[in-house]
């Protein structure tokens, strides 16, 4: 999978937004989900075309302590 800039990782938050603009030739973003449990990266299978749409989805994944399973993992 093509590498993507993040919004930088910390350790309390599982959900980040990852600019992947360049494979797309617009502003687009998707969201990693940063899963412990089965220690692997997933990758949202939305995408948005505004960062700050993005970070909305992420905050509310966040807060509803969501674990999409589902979605594709490196």
């Amino acid at each position: 999978m093509m590498k993507a800039s993040a919004i930088p990782h910390s350790s309390s938050r599982r959900f980040q937004v990852r600019d992947i603009s360049a494979r797309y030739g617009w502003p687009t973003f998707d969201l990693v989900f940063h899963d412990a449990e089965s220690s692997v990266v997933r990758y949202s299978e939305a995408i948005w075309d505004s960062e700050a749409q993005a970070l909305v989805e992420a905050e509310r994944l966040e807060a509803s302590h969501a674990c999409p399973v589902h979605w594709e993992a490196s």
